[in-house]
């Protein structure tokens, strides 16, 4: 088990000493494979070797579109020791974000699942990126035809070992995209010493064995299952296990499968779990612990009873750590997303940035207490980014209260970013497609209440002079151009947009609308495949 402090401050450190310290231990557990610490250490070499013969040096980036198999961390720790960035792209990603995405990052080259090409390929030759790479899984062997594309697997395994110097916490790992509210996403820049920091920080509030199994249905190219299920588990010398996806009527059954002790679950999940009838097997698991977000007061000692564990709840983002708060395991509240980790300081602000009182609602905003342990700043834009740390202090667009023992409970969304099946997404995402279509004058996307919890997706659409269209037609655009979690369930024509003094939508407005006619995706029966 790791030590009272941080071990380790690079990724390259950790699993070199990790793989001689637990050798034939499983390091990470996928459906049907497994990577020991060994294996995870000797094979990411054979990846930087190949990588480095390809041409991937010190500070290129390299872009991955995986799903939750082996390759991935294989890509990581590999990219790592080339002292290179990785920048994980959401599976569901299609259309102009993607292309925005890929354009915006300019990764030198591209691993991808062949499952995922179809998406990518309208954009390839416009984007150029040097090298591709694909993932074979023999679910699609004709996309993109065998032979025309390198295989990840045939990285060679030959040649002289690409000693470069280990990683400085300063130095960046990844970029990670997150959703912005007013414009494209944005990709932030992760640190080395952030991605240790945080996973440092989870696990000694875990409650955590030399037998842990840390479990997550959650994609790795998500700071969740990177941060609180794989580099968790490698500083605390435990297995990391990963299903494809979420999947709520076997969950328990993979869980046990898996040998899952900790899982890590949305608010979503949380809810759809607790929905789904109940069986004699609900306690028919090793699970101890449950890591969630977005527990209510009234779900949360109902859900303990009936799994026959202990939440402890918890709130982060993409550019604090993907846990900032948490509940100390020896001092639960039931309600609260917990005290700030050691490596956070956090205050509850006005408008003017000025310190509330506890019990008032204010924006949380956080800055860290040692260097590195947050984002170090959003790629290509600093504006943006001195925009969210104004004041010296990176602002959350959260609303919280605290209480007089230190204690955070989460309130609202300041910020226009809707929050669906655990994916933050920013409303000019769907706005940007939608006001592409031919009959669309504008349109408004706000987040609604979700009977499953967090938010469905809701568009306003005020239509040109004399244009018609349906919303059937409205719908399969969207499901043609949008990654399917931003795709709206509801659509709502509209005569015109209520607006301000200075011609910005009224989205408060919109969200309270009452008396509309309102078209139900769900009750269109119009389908959306998921990657």
């Amino acid at each position: 088990m790791a030590s009272s402090g941080p071990e380790f401050h690079d990724l390259v450190s950790l699993v070199r000493a990790k793989s001689k310290r637990n050798g034939p231990k499983v390091a990470f557990r996928f459906a049907g494979r497994e990577l020991t610490y060994a294996a995870l250490d000797a094979e990411s070499d054979r990846v930087a070797r190949g990588l480095a013969r390809a041409g991937i040096s010190e500070g290129d980036r390299v872009a991955a579109l995986l799903f939750n198999t082996p390759e991935f961390p294989l890509l990581w720790f590999g990219l790592a020791k080339r002292r290179a960035i990785l920048v994980p792209l959401n599976t569901g990603l299609k259309g102009e974000i993607l292309r925005y995405e890929l354009a915006d990052s300019a990764p030198k080259a591209l691993v991808i699942d062949e499952q995922l090409w179809g998406p990518y390929a309208p954009f390839r030759d416009s984007l150029g990126i040097e090298r591709e790479w694909v993932v074979r899984s023999n679910a699609s062997p004709e996309v993109p035809p065998p032979g025309s594309v390198a295989a990840f697997e045939s990285l060679p395994s030959e040649g002289p070992a690409t000693a470069v110097d280990v990683p400085r916490p300063s130095d960046p790992a990844s970029i990670m995209y997150t959703s912005g509210t007013t414009g494209p996403p944005k990709g932030a820049i992760i640190p080395h010493e952030k991605t240790l920091r945080t996973p440092f920080e989870i696990g000694a509030r875990s409650r955590l064995r030399e037998d842990s199994v840390l479990f997550t249905g959650l994609p790795l190219f998500h700071c969740n299952a990177q941060e609180m299920t794989a580099l968790t588990a490698l500083t605390y010398d435990v297995t990391g296990a990963f299903d494809d996806r979420f999947h709520a009527s076997t969950y328990w059954d993979v869980a046990r499968r898996m040998g899952a002790t900790h899982v890590s679950l949305l608010i979503a999940m949380i809810n759809v779990l607790f929905k789904q009838p109940e069986r004699p097997g609900d306690r028919a698991h090793q699970v101890q612990t449950a890591l969630t977000a977005g527990t209510t007061r009234t779900v949360w000692p109902e859900f303990e009873r009936r799994f026959g564990l202990t939440i402890i709840e918890l709130y982060g983002m993409t550019e604090c750590g993907c846990t900032t708060l948490m509940n100390p395991p020896t001092a639960i509240r039931v309600g609260s997303v917990g005290t700030p980790l050691g490596f956070v300081e956090a205050q509850v602000v006005d408008d003017d940035d000025q310190p509330v009182e506890d019990g008032v609602r204010g924006e949380l905003v956080v800055r860290p207490r040692e260097p590195f342990t947050m984002f170090s700043g959003y790629l290509g834009k600093p504006d943006k980014t001195v925009e969210a740390w104004r004041n010296l202090w990176f602002h959350t667009g959260d609303y919280v209260t605290r209480d007089a023992e230190g204690y955070y409970y989460f309130v609202d969304r300041k910020k226009d970013v809707i929050r669906r099946r655990g994916e933050n997404l920013a409303p000019y995402d769907v706005e940007s497609v939608l006001n592409r279509h031919p009959a669309v004058f504008e349109s408004v996307v706000v987040g609604v209440p979700s009977p499953l919890g967090e938010e469905d997706v809701k568009a306003f659409v005020q239509l040109k002079p004399g244009a018609s269209v349906g919303a059937r037609e409205l719908f399969e655009f969207c499901i043609a151009e949008l990654p399917f979690f931003m795709v709206p369930r509801y659509l709502e024509f509209i005569d015109e947009i209520p607006k301000t003094a200075n011609q910005k939508a009224q989205r408060y407005v919109l969200r309270g609308r009452t008396g509309g006619s309102q078209h139900d995706r769900e009750q269109l029966d119009l389908k959306i495949r998921r990657p």
